[in-house]
This record gives C-alpha cells, structure tokens and sequence, in this order.
C-alpha cells in the first residue's frame, strides 16, 4: 500500500502525523544511548585525600542510596560514587563520596552526565580476565571472558551476559562477580551496532529481532572452549536477545537458564506505554508501530527488514519457553513498566520467578539495592545448577 494512500483514523493522515511517527521511529531503532541531564559539578573535597566527596544538585537520582557514577570531559573523565554523606535541601545540594575516579581530575564547575555504568571496564571487577573476539557473520566482535575460579576449572557451566539497547559491555560488569563466586566462566559480549562489534547496513537497531545472531556466535565461542550448559543474563533488550536465543540458537539445548534484568517482553506494549508516558498522541505511536512492521516503509525507516514484533512478545507468544527464567525488576523502572514482567510471570507460571526490587529506574537496580540484586541472582544460579544435568551432544 502506497504511502499517500494509507487511509488513518477514517481519513488520509497528515504529513504532520507522517513527520511525528518518523520521529518516533528514529527513537526506538537508535543505537546509542539517549541524552541525560547534565549536572555542574558544585564543590570537590581535597582531592588528595581517600575517599573525598563531590557536592552535586539534589535530585532524584543523585540523592538516591547505591553506587552510580558521572562522566565529563568528553568521557574522558570518569569518577565512580558512593555513600551519600550529606544532605542540604534548603540549599538543593548533595555530597557523595568519591571511590574511584581517572582521567581528567573532578573538580567544581564541570558539567557531567550521571551514569548507572559501575564498573565501567573490566578491570574494576578486580578479576582475572582476557580480552577475547567472537567471530559473527558481520566480522570479529570484541568480549571479555572472566574464567571460573581457579579452584573450579575448567568450568562447564558459562554465562553470556548481553547488554541492551545504546549500551555497551560495561553494563553487565556488574553481574560478573555473582557469576564468578558461582563457579561460572562469563563471557560479556558485544553485537551489531553496539559501537563496539561491527555494524549491520543499515546501521539500526532491530530491537533483537537479528541481533541473537551475534550473541548465538558468542555461544558457539563457548563451547568451543568447553561449555556444556550455557546461563544467559540479558539486560532490557538483551533478555529480548536471550528469549530469541532459547527459539533460534543452534545451541539452544545447552541453555541451561536466563536471568533477564529489567528485560523488554513484549515490545509493541512497551512502546505504547512509553508514547504514553511521554504524552505522544496515540495514533503517532500507532503509526509509528506500523512503519516498523511494514516492508513498504523500509525506504522511510531505514530498516534493512520490517520488525516482527509479534515475534518479539514473549507474553502473548512466548509458548515455546522452556528454561527456567529469574526476572529481576523494580517498581520504579518508567521506562519499562514492572506491569508487563508481571504479565510474562502469569503467562509462564512455575518458569518464571519474578522479584521485585526496591524503586530504581530502569536497569539500576543493582545500583539501588546490590546486596539485594546478587542475593536473588546468587541463590537461583545455585538451584540452577543443582537441578539441570550436562548436556552432551554430537556437536
């Protein structure tokens, strides 16, 4: 069906409607993250002292309890934060304690941008690691593999832990030391468009639909290298990835289990509750949905493939799914409502285990509640592993 002819809403949409949809378009298929508020940085404490503090705007999120970080100078800078040790709400103003900073040195006046990346590289899990190359179809994509504890190896059991959407390999860091004391070999990967791994042509986000390829290339890495039983933890888009993997991997058999954090299950209703909670009007984000799915919008999209989306609804057509599934969320994620993990839960009674994590925004609930988060992830790797058996194949 022709553009100019796509009958809306019982009449010939607009071209502002047609304008307004694109836009919303370009916002879910983006690859890099979105932009956050940037902060001035108000007053740095000695800073040859350990630990010294940084005093910042109250908000939400820079008064809130957990670890969270800010980057500036370009990313050229980066200080990880801890405890909150002041409060002044007359004043509007936060001081945290400084744990780790480099880079340009912190001080008052510089604009930075608030972050839930800790750790931010490999070697501030302070474990042994290499960094490794998965060959996929698109090219080499970088990894790091953190190996088993020594007393474990060689370890038959790995985790294949896969970031979301505009994020990179820092973000799951922070589920690699819970894998390790597990006795689990990890393997933190990167994808198509990550900017990072190689790039697809059209340079967009297919919001899982192709991306499993990539992280499937990483599974066959690890059995190359000795895996028999696979555990994936995916992160937002990244438990989309990991669903995709126990419908399409040729590996599939040897997951074992999947830890999704904060994970999208259905992404045609998160994008109706995001364009609702942004108050886009309802036939915009219809539209949008359709130029998604439609082959005659690729020109318009830029999407080498329409999306499938029903393919990409795990509560509604996830009837294939059977690996036992831990889901941690949080009440206060607003980009991803905790509603449609509920609905996965109830739709795979006795497979999947939903927990509920204090308020954080999306994918910080470590950040917010870490004792919490790798209690809950710590305690199911270990039923996990005691209830499924190696599996062998000819392989």
């Amino acid at each position: 069906m022709r553009i100019g002819y796509l009958l809306f809403s019982g009449g010939l949409f607009s071209g502002g409607l047609l304008v307004a949809s694109l836009a919303v378009v370009r916002k879910i298929i983006r690859t890099d993250a979105p932009r956050r508020e940037r902060l001035r940085v108000l007053e740095v404490d000695d800073v040859s002292s350990s630990p010294y503090a940084v005093t910042l705007p109250l908000n939400d999120a820079t008064q809130a309890p957990g670890h969270y970080a800010i980057w500036f100078d370009s990313g050229r800078g980066y200080a990880q934060l801890g405890a909150v040790l002041a409060v002044d709400e007359r004043a509007s103003i936060v001081t945290r304690a400084v744990v780790i900073a480099r880079g340009t040195p912190l001080r008052a006046g510089l604009s930075v941008r608030w972050s839930g990346v800790v750790p931010s590289q490999a070697v501030d899990v302070a474990l042994p690691f290499t960094a490794v190359t998965v060959p996929t179809a698109l090219g080499p994509a970088p990894a790091y593999r953190f190996d088993a504890p020594i007393d474990r190896l060689p370890a038959s059991t790995w985790a294949i832990h896969i970031h979301g959407q505009g994020a990179s390999r820092a973000g799951p860091l922070r589920g690699v030391p819970v894998a390790h004391c597990a006795g689990l070999t990890s393997l933190v990967v990167s994808y198509r468009n990550d900017h990072e791994a190689p790039s697809s042509r059209d340079r967009k986000s297919m919001l899982g639909q192709t991306e499993w390829r990539d992280i499937d290339a990483a599974l066959t890495y690890a059995v190359a290298h000795g895996a028999e039983k696979i555990i994936l933890v995916g992160w937002s888009m990244g438990a989309t990835i990991a669903l995709q993997l126990t419908r399409s991997s040729q590996h599939r058999k040897r997951i074992i289990g999947l830890c999704l954090i904060a994970p999208i299950v259905n992404w045609r209703a998160t994008i109706l509750a995001a364009g609702r909670r942004a108050r886009v009007p309802a036939p915009v984000t219809r539209l949008a949905l359709h130029a998604l799915e439609s082959p005659s919008w690729r020109r318009a999209t830029g999407l080498q493939e329409p999306i499938r989306l029903g393919d990409l609804n795990w509560i509604d057509n996830g009837f294939d799914l059977e690996v036992p599934t831990l889901v941690l969320h949080s009440f206060g994620d607003l980009s991803v409502p905790i509603a449609l993990s509920r609905a996965f839960a109830d739709a795979h009674t006795g497979l999947v285990e939903l927990v509920t994590l204090p308020p954080a925004p999306h994918t910080l609930e470590w950040n917010r509640s870490p004792h919490l988060w790798e209690s809950a992830l710590s305690e199911w790797l270990h039923r996990i592993q005691l209830s499924r058996s190696p599996w062998r194949s000819s392989e």
